[in-house]
């Protein structure tokens, strides 16, 4: 055990309140005692405090270790659980003036592992022992050390796996890591890994109740485990009496059956662990003895019994076996039962007893024909049992009787419709007359009456069915309402055998009213000639929905009286019809409605209200002897149409639907024109004028502006006109590739002489639009110009080629030998021409007789003029006469290697 403490003063002699920074170092916490009374590892920080340090403030913990009583100042090392260095400031801020008013107290705490532990156990089936729980918890070690020992990979973390050690004593160290001057310290414990008992794995012996034991008297249930260890006892569970002691493992079987009959009886092998730390292990041994199933001697009752077929889909058909002289464990047990007469079906189900009784259900697809049926109970199968200790059953069986329902499968009801006061009748029919399924005979029927109001009335009758027919009358007094009526007969009862069928057979009928159209009115839109004219009808709030014939006149432009409009749909009062072609005449006219009629139901007439309506029939716009001019243009150009020549229209604004076909197609388009005097024009849309070649226009339709009113008469007046485009100009092979050392100055010229095509040629600086160029104006590398042809009408193309130019078409360099900086004017500099234009990424670089690097350039820099850039050698940087050598860097897309060669400077 020691300790090393450091205490580090730092003076301040301006008020002082808090004292001055501190530390410590506590390598065994244990063994550490401050001296004042305090427990061992527990610490007065305060008294720690260099300087004048007054009392009364607070401490902070700033690494958030614990153990520390903020207002104390007292520091339990015990509760913090790992080694480290530790900060503690202290705060005092209650003395008026004081500016030095916060100290801290370091704190570097060694590790503790725990107390050594000679007599760990763990049993040989735990994968993870916490190996903590033997290092002590009082008090508990830090836990940011390391466990190491026992076999390779049996230690993972703070956990052990005992069951992959195996059995045996192991050797396991917790080490925690040195901190500053503390060392690491250790902890040894040795774990002792125990067997866990096997008590062997068992098996059974199963018997029928009426099997012969006479050869089970002496029967060792050792036999009947594997793999158990030696030394355990047996303990009878029943008991049976037959263990007389702990070293006893046979047993009579016979005497279990003679004394206790059928049952299961358990025997239990227990061993015991060689430690306590293992738990003990058992392994049970079942000795079975089945009861036999008779059902010989039982009653087979079915109910309910008679039953109508219809309650079979409602009620089950359940069939119960009563034991007789021979009693029926309780128990679920598989029984078969078949059905044998009217209908037929076999099946096997699960049938509990309990009490000598068990029910079962007949399946309801079996039963699907009127008459009797025996139910014959066939077989049984304990399904739970290893041997199925069963007997043959004889004559276990019972009948039941089905009864026929009305069958009104094929059975349908209608009521014709009638006029309120009248009486009615309902009608039911068969469907299929080839298979009736309603026999004849007599039936009481309940029917439900539903009137318009939605009052329900359920009534009675008796009805006779002959070949599946039969009617009955209503009842007047039910169906004096006018509306929507509803009749469903919910029940069909056999009069004799009381076996009945709920139905839903239903119809609908409607009680007719009185037409009423006293509030009528009529409205008729003014129309186009050709047009139908609408007859809207309203107002008729009293007037039922459906169908109406209606009587009416016109006077005015029309004249006629006593007119039918024939089925005229009425709804919520409104209706409409269309007067006949035959009888329309432009001009101002005046219909009249003289009577109704109910097509439908025929129930009477009604007379209007003297409802009338005045109408118009307006003329077509007439384009009759018009003419449409259309002119040859070039592409790009305003194509106007002309009309003329319509002399019967009137003057005004209408709106003509065009289309356009051949060299351009579009539909549908839309444009307003004034017509004076019989005469208009508009212009297409250059962008319905795309293409240059013929293109026929045909106005569709010219629709007055004022009235609405539309002809289709001008369409038979197509024009056609030529749009003419030139199209692209064509060049020569490779005709943008020039080289500027064959062509110093080139101009559009020498672009032009390359287009193969005939006409006119325009340069321009840009695709559409832009400026055009002169044949003298220079042309330069890698830009493009835009080239478009004028054909000898003067029509110049819609699209014009586009063209790069390349001056870098050039075979090689020349590069001089040689140059002469000495200010005479000339050969001034070291000049390779025309390297900017063909090489425009070039590099060059020249290497003085050492190797020496004096100049590096390219098409930024200015050419070499004997000055060094790189490196100085003569005054102002000025090289001497010799020989120097170059590296010509070409830098192009097609990875050219470089050049070197070598040149004289001459002064």
């Amino acid at each position: 055990m020691f300790i090393i403490s450091f205490f580090v003063y730092n003076y301040d002699g301006y008020a002082q309140c808090a004292g001055d920074n501190n530390s410590i170092t506590i390598c065994n916490k244990e063994t550490y005692n401050q001296g004042i009374g305090n427990p061992n590892g527990v610490v007065n920080l305060f008294l720690l405090l260099g300087g004048t340090p007054s009392p009364g403030g607070t401490w902070i913990n700033l690494n958030s270790s614990g153990g520390l009583n903020t207002t104390t100042g007292i520091l339990n090392t015990w509760q913090i659980n790992q080694s480290g260095n530790y900060n503690y400031q202290y705060v005092n801020n209650t003395i008026p003036g004081c500016t030095n008013n916060t100290a801290i107290i370091t704190l570097t705490l060694g590790g503790f592992p725990g107390v050594d532990n000679p007599s760990a156990v763990a049993c040989d089936n735990n994968t993870s022992v916490p190996l903590f729980s033997f290092l002590g918890s009082s008090p508990n070690p830090h836990f940011n050390g390391i466990w190491t020992g026992g076999p390779a990979g049996s230690i993972t973390g703070n956990f052990f796996n005992a069951e992959f050690a195996g059995v045996g004593t192991y050797t396991l160290t917790y080490t925690v890591p040195a901190i500053g001057s503390c060392p690491s310290r250790s902890a040894n414990v040795a774990l002792t890994v125990h067997p866990l008992p096997e008590s062997g794995v068992a098996s059974s012996l199963t018997f029928c109740e009426t099997d012969d034991f006479t050869t089970l008297t002496n029967v060792d249930l050792f036999n009947l485990l594997a793999g158990e260890d030696t030394g355990g006892f047996w303990t009878d569970n029943f008991p049976t009496g037959e263990i007389s002691g702990a070293g006893d493992s046979f047993i009579n079987i016979q005497n279990i059956v003679a004394n206790f009959g059928p049952g299961t009886y358990t025997f239990t092998y227990n061993v015991n662990p060689t430690h306590p730390i293992c738990t003990p292990a058992t392994s049970n041994v079942a000795i079975i003895i089945e009861p036999v199933i008779d059902l010989n001697g039982a009653t087979l009752t079915l109910s309910p019994t008679p039953i109508c077929f219809n309650e079979l889909s409602t009620t089950p058909l359940t069939g119960t076996i009563t034991q007789g002289a021979s009693s029926i464990p309780d128990g679920t047990y598989d029984i078969t039962y078949g059905l044998s007469g009217a209908n037929n079906g076999s099946e096997t189900v699960s049938v509990t007893f309990i009490g000598g009784t068990g029910s079962f259900t007949v399946n309801p697809a079996f039963v699907t024909t009127i008459g009797t049926t025996t139910v014959a109970i066939t077989n049984v199968i304990n399904s739970n049992s290893a041997t199925n200790c069963t007997r043959i059953i004889n004559n276990l069986n019972s009948s039941f009787t089905i009864a026929e329902n009305p069958d009104a499968t094929d059975t349908q009801i209608s009521v014709a419709n009638f006029c309120v006061g009248q009486n009615a009748q309902v009608n039911l029919t068969d469907i299929n007359n080839n298979s009736v399924e309603l026999s004849d005979d007599r039936y009481i029927i309940t029917y439900i009456l539903t009137d318009p109001n939605g009052q329900q009335t359920t009534q009675t009758t008796v009805i006779q069915v002959v070949n599946g027919n039969a009617l009955f009358s209503l009842i007047s007094s039910l169906t004096n309402i006018p509306g929507n009526y509803s009749i469903t007969i919910t029940n069909i009862q056999n009069e004799a055998t009381g076996c009945s069928t709920t139905t839903n057979l239903n119809s609908s009928f409607i009680v007719y009213p009185i037409p009423d159209v006293s509030n009528l009115t009529i409205s008729i839109d003014d129309t186009c000639s050709g047009d139908d004219v609408v007859v809207n009808l309203s107002n008729a709030t009293n007037l039922t929905d459906g169908l109406y014939d209606i009587e009416y006149s016109i006077s005015g432009a029309i004249s006629v009286s006593n007119l039918t409009a024939i089925n005229v749909s009425f709804t919520s009062g409104s209706g409409s019809f269309i007067l006949p072609n035959s009888i329309l005449v432009e001009g101002t006219s005046t219909l009249s409605i003289a009577n109704f009629v109910s097509v439908t139901t025929l129930c009477g007439t009604a007379t209007s209200s003297g409802a009338s309506d005045s109408f118009t029939i307006l003329p077509l716009p007439n384009t009759t002897g018009a003419t449409i001019n259309a002119n040859n243009i070039c592409i790009l150009d305003i194509e106007t149409i002309t009309i003329e020549n319509a002399s019967s229209l009137t003057n005004g604004d209408y709106t003509l639907s065009y289309d356009l076909t051949g060299a351009n197609n579009s539909n549908a388009n839309s444009i307003v024109v004034t017509f004076i005097n019989g005469s208009a024009q508009f212009d297409i849309p250059s962008i319905l004028l795309e293409n240059g070649g013929t293109t026929t226009i045909t106005i569709q339709t010219i629709t007055s502006n004022t009235t609405t009113c539309g002809s289709s008469d001008i369409a038979t007046n197509p024009v056609s006109f030529t749009i003419t485009d030139p199209g692209e100009p064509t060049l020569a092979a490779n005709g943008n590739q020039f080289c500027i050392q064959d062509l110093p100055n080139p101009t559009i010229a020498d672009l032009n002489a390359n287009i193969t095509s005939s006409g006119i040629i325009t340069w321009y600086d840009a695709p559409t639009d832009g400026n055009s160029y002169a044949l003298t104006d220079p042309i330069t590398n890698g830009t493009t110009y835009y080239a478009s042809l004028t054909d000898a009408q003067g029509c110049e193309g819609s699209s014009r080629l586009e063209v790069t130019v390349d001056l870098a078409n050039c075979p090689d360099l020349f590069i001089p030998d040689g140059f002469s900086p000495n200010n005479d004017g000339l050969n001034e500099t070291f000049y390779i021409k025309n390297i900017d234009i063909i090489y425009p990424n070039f590099e060059l670089e020249i290497f003085n007789r050492y190797g020496n690097l004096v100049y590096k350039g390219n098409i930024n820099t200015p050419d070499f003029d004997g000055k060094s850039t790189q490196s100085t050698i003569l005054g102002n940087d000025i090289l001497p006469t010799g020989v120097y050598y170059y590296v010509l860097y070409y830098n192009d897309a097609t990875n050219k290697k470089p050049t070197q060669g070598r040149l004289y400077l001459s002064r």
